[in-house]
Order: C-alpha cells, then structure tokens, then sequence
C-alpha cells in the first residue's frame, strides 16, 4: 500500500501544477482574446489522449512479463517522460506547441499512472479497500493543495519554471519510492501466483476453499463471473483489432454494475473538472479580480478545499467498509448539487470558499469511495486492464468538461457581449450533470454493494 499512496503525492503535484495554474497562465499570454477557448481545446486535446492510453497501458501491464513485475516498468518509463512534457509545457511559445506538449504529458503520465492504480486490487485484501482507497486520496489531497497552492504563489509571481522544477522534484521522488515499495509488495501475491504474472484461475476458484462464497475480485460471486471462468483462452484471431487482441473489448462482458458506476464517475468528474478548470477566468470576469488575485485566491481556496477533503477522505473510506459503498456515494453527489450552487451564485470570497468547502467535502467522500467500489468490481487478475477502462470515465468526462468549457463560454459571452453568461451556461450544465450522476447511482445493482465484508 505504500506504493499506492506515495506515487499519488508525485503524480498529482506535477497535475496539479500544470491544471489550471500554469495551463491557465499560458492560455492568457498566448491567446488573450480567446483564452477559455484555448484552454479548454488544450486541455481537451491532452484528455482525448490520456483516453485511450489508460486502458491500453492497463492491458498491457496485466500482460507483462519481467523480473520487476508486471507495474514498476512503466513507472520508469513514464515519470522522466512526464517530466520533461511538464518544462515542454512550461516553456511553449505558441499555442500550437502548448497543445503538443500537454498532450505528450497526459500519454507519458498515463503511461504511469494506468499500472499504479491496479496496485491496490493487487496488495490489499477486499476488507481493506475502503481504508486504502481513502488512504490514497488522502495522498492526493496533499497533492492537490500542495501543487495547487504553490503553483498559484509562484506562477502569480511569474515564477513558472520554479513551479515546474518543484513538482518535478517531487514526481522524481515519489516514482523511486514507490518502485521500492512495489518491488516488496510482490512478495505478498495470493497464493498460486507467480510474482509479476496475471493470475490464472480454475473454474472453482471463487467458491473454493480459498475464498469461500466469494470471487477473488474481491465482490460476491455474483460480481465476478468472468473471473471465476478465468482469463481468456485461446489467441485471437490476425485480422482481430488492437483492443481486441489487448483484452479491451469483445472478450469479456463488464462485470455486473460496472455500466452505471461508468456512467456515475464520468458525470460526477466531468462536473468537478467543470467547476475547476475555468475558475481563474470566472474569479476575472465574474468576481472582478486581476489574474494574479485570482491566482492567489485559487491557491487560498485549494487549502480550503484540501482541508476539506482531508476531513473526510480517510473515514469515508472506512465508512464504505461498513456501510456499503452506495449511500456514501448518493451523498457526495447531492452534496455536490448544493456546493455548485452556491459557487454559481457567489459574488464574495467568503461565499466562494463555502462552496469551494461543500465542493470539497463532497469531492473526499466520493473519491474515497467510488474508487474502493471499481476495485470490488473489477476482476482481479485484470485490475489494471478494467482499472483502465474505469478512466475513461474519469478522462472523458474531463474531456467533455473541458471541451465544453472551450466550446461555450467565450462565444456566449461575446453573442450576448457578457462577461459572465457564458460560465452561467457551463456552471448550469454541471449542476444537470451532478443531478443524472445522483440517478445513475440509484440505477446500481443492489449486488454491487456489500457491507462489512470479511474476506482477508
């Protein structure tokens, strides 16, 4: 579990340094007049990759044969590719090669990423998921405030290599301890595993005596029935596709409930993304502050939010491992309804940290427990191909956010010559997105929620 959470603190720094400080930053000084376009088609761009990488890293990994495991090669890979996208990034000087080089981040960080979140399916027991979910949250929460607020101080003071320089600092970090820590957890492999190869599985596996009445996905048996038949057989056909032959599609059905958790994460996400990307431009237009009080305030605003989620992330995740994973879930998104309107409506910083707060609170509980109920999910000798497939979720409901952020607010406001209807239109559209994501909850199967389990 250490490499769960220590990689989260190095990730999420160098994301949070670029998303939307410095990204915002270099969309104002390269295309002032079209800045929310710019930012959002950029952004968008760099999603639409880290899309489709995911799941094909993630298939790639459960394949992998080497002497350090099936994760720890893409973390080498990805991470000093990472970083150099991140001074790419940083030194763009045109909008052309801001675009290319976001996107060459989300390929490399992704590359990363896809493999270290099949770590938790991987080293923690079904029992402990919730707690180790909002462990790793808790990992990015300090991430999130961390790189949000430095990068809010530094890029203020036009300090953006420094920005760039920390996070990476601490990528590099993060990337080294985590191979260590992922290297010794590859002694903790269930039994009939060969260390750093996928697990193959006897038809009697998920009611056997290892694990009696339940899968080795760690859900009932119900959860898991591609699991209990084991992985695919055979190879597929010459002329089959790339996501065919990497297990990505016409091999396997989801397993039950994993449609709507699917359909839930992206709007819930696409919502948060939404709220947060064009907040800069909105404290400028709507609020009626310069960019550099704007940035500041944004760094103020993540400790409050940080805070926020600090609060919550951890017990929540402890919660879901008592209580099921749904009624946490249902409660984040109508907390999240409330939070959006209070930020659509707010005028005054205190108003503006209040929703920043519910926002906040809502953000924690999710993560911690939406996560833990994709790894009970997911059969577990495929963690990281359906780990994968879970982001983009997660990717494209950024990308739509993102996408329509670009595509709405700077043509609205100069159709009805506005400087404010329209984040009005996208912060209208979030609150629509949080109210399906509350009824795609509701839609979940009762089989996919458990209580208490007990399986070690």
């Amino acid at each position: 579990m250490a490499g769960l959470t220590l990689f989260a603190l190095g990730f999420g720094m160098a994301t949070n340094t670029l998303d939307p400080v410095l990204l915002s930053y270099k969309a104002a000084l390269l295309a002032p007049e079209h800045r929310n376009t710019a930012l959002g088609l950029t952004t968008a761009a760099g999603l639409l990759v880290a899309t489709f990488t995911q799941p094909v890293v993630g298939a790639l990994s459960d394949r992998t044969r080497s002497r350090w495991g099936r994760r720890v090669p893409f973390f080498i890979l990805g991470t000093p590719l990472s970083i150099a996208s991140l001074f790419a990034v940083a030194l763009a000087p045109s909008l052309a090669l801001l675009v290319l080089g976001f996107m060459a981040y989300e390929l490399a960080s992704n590359t990363a990423q896809a493999p270290w979140q099949a770590l938790l399916p991987d080293q923690v027991a079904p029992s402990r998921r919730g707690a180790a979910s909002g462990l790793k949250t808790v990992f990015e929460i300090l991430a999130f405030v961390a790189g949000r607020r430095a990068a809010g101080y530094l890029i203020a003071d036009e300090q953006v290599l420094t920005a760039a320089a920390v996070a990476a600092l601490v990528f590099v970090s993060s990337m080294i301890l985590t191979t260590i820590a992922s290297r010794e957890g590859r002694a903790s492999a269930p039994t009939g595993q060969v260390p750093g190869r996928p697990l193959r599985m006897s038809g009697n596996v998920a009611g056997g005596p290892l694990n009696p009445g339940r899968s080795l996905a760690g859900g009932p048996p119900s959860l898991d029935r591609a699991a209990a038949a084991g992985p695919p057989s055979g190879r597929p056909r010459l002329a089959a596709s790339i996501f065919e032959k990497l297990g990505l599609a016409g091999r396997t059905a989801w397993p039950p409930g994993f449609g709507w958790w699917f359909l839930n994460r992206g709007l819930f996400w696409g919502g948060l993304i939404a709220l947060s990307s064009f907040v800069l431009f909105y404290l400028e237009d709507v609020v009626g502050m310069s960019f550099a009080e704007a940035s500041r305030f944004f760094g103020d605003l993540s400790l409050v939010l940080g805070l926020s989620l600090l609060g919550i992330a951890f017990p929540a995740g402890r919660l879901s491992d008592r209580i099921g994973r749904r009624p946490l879930i249902l409660a984040s998104c109508l907390v999240a309804i409330l939070g959006n309107v209070v930020f659509l409506t707010a005028r005054s910083r205190p108003t503006l940290i209040l929703g920043g707060s519910l926002l906040g609170l809502a953000a924690g509980t999710y993560l911690a427990s939406n996560w833990a109920l994709a790894t009970d999910l997911v059969p577990r000798f495929q963690a990281a191909r359906y780990l994968g497939i879970a982001n983009i979720a997660t990717a494209g409901g950024s990308f739509l956010a993102r996408f329509a952020g670009g595509a709405l607010i700077d043509p609205i406001n100069r159709i009805f010559e506005s400087r404010s209807a329209g984040y009005f239109t996208l912060y209208g559209l979030t609150l629509v997105g949080f109210l399906l994501a509350t009824l795609a909850v509701l839609r979940l199967p009762k089989a996919a929620f458990f209580t208490a389990p007990t399986v070690q």
